[in-house]
């Protein structure tokens, strides 16, 4: 048997690890193996295959041994405790242990997708035990398997939480696994437990409480001696509960970072705004802010681009994806070699997780690396730097065996200039920083080009990261910031009020409280903001209650919604339409219908945990927040109501809504998470399901739904929400911008 490739990630693994060699030469190793499976006589090449393959997918005959029906509970450290099998046979299972469907809870440290198409994960229990689980890829299951539907169903359930790549990525998230026991073979492979033991397939993964950030802004350009801010959200999956501390890393000298608050209150779910100060000596340049989020035995992170400019000047850094975290399987906008973007921990980063690791094979090879970009010909300088780290094998102190060539190429890829050539006989300790003059290239497109070039033994490494390449311009961003108005055009019958939503944006380096105020009242109007001003440094919203009193005219109206801060005034209009009341007086009863009062002031509704949400993942329908049932991908029950009184008088009610409903449901029959809207008494009684919305009304954008309540009047009732979600294939409910008009004489 011919063993090129073992268990997906294996390609003769141990004797790499003697060697010091890294997961990414077995990229090489592997094409060569292609190439000898493919004049191999009598067989051809497939990813599904491996050792022991029919028992990793249930196609061996003791397959029918396995008993799914029932499942046994057990620990990472149990499991290891079994003793290893003297022979493992390739077309039979070792028994109980290989037929034994286990449970076990753990923690999922890093996966990856294999050659073989195997989800490869390791997982621990924290005190020290670990061991690998997979799940193979259901089309490379042979017919008649028994685990086949498990195995489907599994990956699905993976996919709705994580995207795997070749290369390992970090999760570290709690989960519980259902797996059939595999004994393996020892190749050196990252996490096996000391017997070999591994659940292989899962075929179930649920995962458990966990958070993850993001931020409003990917980027920031602060002026020295500016400041500017983003907004750092946590998100919730499964029951996480736990306050999350906040705290920035990779900040340049003079330079200061902090948050308000200074941590998320448990359950965990919400906001920080972030503000970044550069100081008056703060080094112009581009820099990986790493924002950390801890909280629940957890730590999670996002990065920030930060640059900081001259204070006269604008400095844009022009680079893209400049420390390369976007990881392996996105580098664009560089163009790269295969295998060139890594976060192996074999060659650390210089910071953040991913760099870019050229040559380091010790056989004849050359890989590249190269970003095309516009230097403004309004440029007073451009400046490329980045930091690089040099390891090799040779023995030489005084012959080039490896070099790596930092060039500018034309857009046709012409040389126009090597700035630099590196080698074997540079490699050191640690990082250094390089830095380059391109200031005569400006007004062109260019190559920012580095190849690697490296001779048939002796292995050298070229890793480089956190690139920057800063323009100047004698323009400044001005410190300023914009309004906006959702909606922005309001009909209201006299007698009632409206309601639309004001949103602040900073830019450069504005740092001010914003107070707020309207003009253009008709005669009987009266213009409320709440909250009356915006505290610096200035983003944020406000809702605008516009009352129009039962004298006003009939009529078109524009009123305008004035900011006035850090010696700025801005304003945005809106449209009002005012039209006669027609005998009776029209009321919206509904407190805080479009949730903009935030997390931490859910009033008058009554929420579940996480529902009142502002993060970028669920967009509103108007404002900065809506309510999120669901979407946990795990069983799950969220609730939202509000107790309201319909006057006895009432000549007619009317409740509406915008909902939005995204599923990873693949079925199109079966409804297995489902929204109920409901009427409850004010004991909670169901009184009425009003409608009912599952995975199957999935679909892009809000849609407005709207229900008659006349019956109710002359009640206290609850306006109610229930979402129900099943153990796998997240379906999240969106709700926004409620109304509950009711008119009476």
């Amino acid at each position: 048997m011919y063993r090129c490739w073992v268990d997906g990630l294996r390609v003769s693994r141990s004797a790499q690890l003697k060697n010091e060699n890294t997961m990414k030469r077995f990229l090489w190793l592997s094409s060569l193996c292609l190439v000898l499976l493919i004049f191999l006589p009598g067989r051809s090449f497939a990813q599904c295959t491996g050792e022991r393959w029919s028992v990793k997918t249930g196609t061996d005959p003791d397959a029918t041994l396995v008993n799914l029906s029932s499942t046994t509970s057990t620990t990472i450290a149990s499991l290891s405790g079994i003793a290893a099998p003297a022979t493992l046979p390739d077309n039979a299972r070792v028994r109980p242990t290989e037929v034994t469907t286990w449970v076990l809870n753990a923690t999922l440290v890093r996966y990856a997708r294999s050659f073989d198409a195997d989800y490869h994960m390791v997982f621990t229990d924290g005190v020290g035990h670990t061991m690998i689980a997979e799940i193979p890829d259901p089309g490379c299951v042979g017919p008649g398997s028994p685990l086949v539907a498990g195995i489907a169903h599994a990956r699905a359930q993976f996919d709705a939480m994580f995207t795997a790549t070749s290369t390992f990525q970090n999760a570290n998230v709690p989960v519980q696994i259902t797996g059939v026991g595999f004994f393996d073979y020892f190749e050196g492979q990252e996490g096996i437990a000391p017997n070999g033991i591994e659940l292989h397939p899962i075929i179930d993964i649920t995962f458990g409480p966990n958070f993850s950030l993001s931020s409003s802004a990917s980027s920031l350009t602060i002026p020295q001696g500016g400041a500017g801010s983003s907004t750092i959200v946590s998100s919730l999956s499964g029951n996480f509960n736990s306050s999350i501390s906040l705290s920035a890393s990779g900040l340049p000298s003079g330079a200061t970072a902090s948050f308000s608050p200074t941590s998320i209150a448990a359950p965990g779910s919400g906001s920080a705004t972030l503000t970044i100060s550069a100081g008056a000596t703060t080094p112009v340049g581009t820099y990986n802010v790493l924002v950390n989020g801890s909280g629940g035995g957890q730590t999670h992170s996002v990065t920030i681009n930060l640059t900081v400019s001259t204070g006269g000047n604008t400095t844009q850094q022009l680079l893209g994806n400049p420390g390369f975290e976007s990881g392996s399987s996105n580098p664009a906008p560089w163009t790269v070699s295969a295998g060139v973007i890594d976060n192996s921990s074999f060659e650390a980063a210089h910071t953040g997780s991913w760099k870019a690791w050229l040559n380091g094979y010790g056989s004849a090879h050359t890989d590249t690396l190269l970003q095309s970009v516009s230097i403004p010909a309004t440029a007073i300088n451009a400046g490329l730097s980045f930091w690089r780290h040099i390891d090799t094998a040779e023995t030489t102190s005084t012959k080039v065996n490896d070099t790596l060539k930092v060039q500018v190429r034309n857009s046709a890829g012409t040389v126009l200039a090597t700035l630099a050539t590196y080698s074997n006989l540079d490699a050191a300790a640690g990082y250094t920083q390089v830095s380059f003059d391109l200031t005569t290239y400006k007004g062109q497109t260019i190559q920012i080009y580095l190849v690697g070039t490296e001779n048939q033994n002796l292995k050298t490494s070229f890793v480089v990261d956190d690139f920057a390449l800063n323009a100047t311009t004698s323009s400044g961003q001005a410190a300023d910031f914009a309004m906006a108005a959702a909606p922005s055009a309001l009909a209201v019958t006299a007698g009632n009020s409206g309601a639309s939503t004001i949103t602040i944006t900073i830019s450069g380096s504005f740092n001010s409280a914003i107070a707020l105020s309207a003009s253009g009242l008709p005669a009987g109007l009266i213009a409320s903001f709440s909250p009356t001003s915006i505290a610096a440094p200035g983003p944020g919203s406000s809702t605008l209650t516009i009352s129009v009193g039962s004298s006003t005219a009939a009529g078109a109206y524009s009123v305008v919604a004035n900011g006035s801060g850090g010696g700025k005034t801005h304003s945005t209009t809106i449209n009002l339409t005012v039209s006669a009341a027609g005998g009776g007086t029209t009321q919206q009863l509904l407190g805080n219908p479009g949730f903009e009062n935030g997390s931490a002031s859910t009033a008058p509704w009554t929420v579940s945990t996480g529902v009142i949400d502002n993060s970028s993942f669920e967009a509103p329908h108007g404002g900065l927040w809506k309510a999120w049932l669901n979407g946990y991908g795990s069983v799950h029950t969220d609730s939202l109501l509000q107790q309201v009184t319909i006057p006895a008088t009432a000549s007619s009610a009317n409740l509406s809504f915008w909902r939005h409903i995204d599923t990873a449901e693949t079925s199109t029959t079966t409804a297995y998470d489902t929204l109920k809207v409901q009427i409850r008494s004010s004991s909670g009684a169901v009184l009425a399901t009003l409608a009912t919305y599952s995975n199957l009304n999935a679909g892009a954008g809000y849609t407005q739904v709207s229900f008659d309540l006349s019956a109710y009047k002359g009640q206290t009732i609850q306006i109610y929400f229930v979402g129900t979600e099943d153990s796998s294939l997240k379906t999240s409910f969106v709700v926004d911008d409620f109304l509950l008009n009711v008119t009476a004489p």
